[in-house]
């Protein structure tokens, strides 16, 4: 009994101290995640992890396909300040992201409950805008309860690919919890700046409701020393006011990669220059690809011709990066290729390489070269360029029995030449002396080498459209015809 007397005492006293210094405890913003509480909640601009669902619903649009997040922890080790939190996230085909959120804060005489939805979506292009919905609840015991709705707004902007500007409000509308008390509202602004690779630092200014305004910087940098092994590293520091204390932060992630999925624990410690250190652990998994679905832009290609490797270089506007792939030596089969494999196509990064993959996955398998132009951001010039380098696998049979066919109409136009130079031979003329070496200037004309027709000769002697590609494409997986 005395010790369940010492904790209420314990918590009423840290409530007064937080309402009389530096902050509203009513649904203030707490650091209940391990990765952003080792940044010191830095994350205004944080563009690559479901927990902006919490904070910046824009930064939601560029995680993986689906992702989600568990924590518990005690703020400050003390059981009465019990935290936990479950996020996931998910992408929704063409229309965005939605994520949702649930956070239960407290133990038995007091709990707050938070139940968020958010849905982030691209409004302009390298703009994503976010919107989350809250449900709040607070029920303290013996004086009963109450629910209100809040609305929380982000933007995030990217001004190239090193520099990412973040802004978002919390309680967008100022909600009431009385006629006298009103939920407090948090303006963030900041940024991520990636100088290199896997190093980004952050930055963010933050002004809560009638508090000073208060500096973060954080830095974070993941290393992949061991293939599939994750390592993340981070810091941070929250400067101090007149009326709130300074905070600094340190933090691990380890992970784990399984094909295009990955897990990874998070831990941080959290230590205020008055309320004293914090531990915090946090599960992570995550399902695809990191990507940037949005922020992603055509880029011109330069092709270069050698004698045997073709090589296409794909340059970024930047000037700054460049990738070499080679292109296929012989037909992909669309419906069986990894997305690595058809990312060597001409004109198909990763991305869309990846969304051929999963539209392949929604519709079994594909029944014409046609079914791509149903997959998002492949348009008839990219099908024109990669259809003499894949095959749907059952064609594989078809173009040799054409291969014959083909030949036998090649080869019947041979005698049709022969037989008008009989005609021209029975009766000649005079007055054209050279008419014998006319015929054999008109069989030479209807004379094609199989192994370097183009598709196009092959449409003028009377062969079909899709005919004449299949005697390429069959022309490209044997290498040569031999007769």
């Amino acid at each position: 009994m005395n010790n369940k007397l010492i904790r209420i005492y314990t918590f009423t006293h840290l409530l007064i101290y937080t309402s009389t210094a530096f902050i509203y405890p009513l649904f203030e913003e707490k650091n209940i995640f391990a990765n952003t509480a080792g940044l010191c909640n830095t994350n205004a601009a944080m563009d690559d992890n479901v927990v902006s669902v919490y904070y910046n619903p824009a930064g939601l649009f560029k995680i993986p396909k689906a992702s989600f997040y568990f924590s518990n922890t005690k703020l400050y080790g003390i059981d009465e300040l019990l935290n936990n939190t479950l996020c996931f996230s998910a992408e929704v085909k063409h229309l965005g992201k939605i994520g949702l959120l649930y956070n239960n804060f407290g133990f038995d005489l007091y709990k707050e409950n938070l139940v968020k939805f958010v849905y982030a979506n691209s409004i302009k292009e390298r703009i994503s805008f976010g919107i989350g919905v809250n449900s709040l609840s607070v029920g303290i015991k013996n004086y009963g309860s109450k629910s209100f709705p809040s609305i929380d707004l982000g933007v995030l902007a990217e001004v190239d690919n090193k520099v990412l500007l973040g802004f978002y409000i919390k309680n967008f509308d100022l909600p009431k919890i009385a006629d006298d008390e009103t939920v407090p509202q948090t303006i963030v602004v900041g940024s991520k700046i990636t100088p290199v690779k896997d190093v980004s630092t952050y930055i963010d200014v933050v002004k809560n409701t009638e508090q000073d305004v208060f500096a973060k910087i954080a830095e974070e940098v993941s290393l992949n020393i061991i293939e599939n092994f994750i390592t993340i590293f981070r810091c941070g520091v929250e400067t101090t006011t007149k009326y709130k204390p300074a905070k600094y932060a340190v933090g691990l992630g380890l992970g784990y990669k399984i094909g295009s999925s990955e897990i990874i624990i998070d831990y941080s410690y959290l230590l205020s220059t008055v309320l004293g250190g914090q531990h915090l652990v946090s599960l992570n998994i995550n399902f695809g690809k990191k990507e940037k679905i949005f922020f992603e832009e055509e880029k011109p290609v330069k092709r270069v011709r050698k004698k045997i490797v073709k090589v296409e270089e794909e340059q970024e506007i930047s000037g700054t990066k460049k990738r070499k792939t080679e292109l296929p030596s012989k037909p992909i089969n669309i419906n069986t290729a990894t997305a690595e494999e058809l990312a060597q196509l001409p004109g198909i990064g990763p991305s869309t390489a990846q969304k051929i993959v999963e539209y392949r996955q929604q519709i079994g398998k594909f029944t014409s070269i046609e079914q791509l132009l149903d997959v998002p951001r492949v348009g008839t010039l990219t099908l024109q360029r990669i259809t003499p380098y894949i095959t749907l696998g059952e064609e594989e049979k078809v173009p040799e029995v054409k291969k014959e066919e083909q030949i036998k109409e090649i080869q019947e136009i041979k005698p049709k030449v022969e037989k008008k130079e009989e005609i021209k031979e029975e009766k000649p003329s005079p007055l054209s002396p050279p008419a014998v070496v006319q015929p054999e200037k008109i069989e030479e004309k209807q004379k094609f080498n199989l192994n370097t027709i183009t598709e196009q000769e092959l449409v003028n002697l009377g062969f079909s459209s899709t005919a004449a590609k299949n005697v390429i494409r069959y022309r490209i997986k044997v290498g040569k015809f031999k007769s």
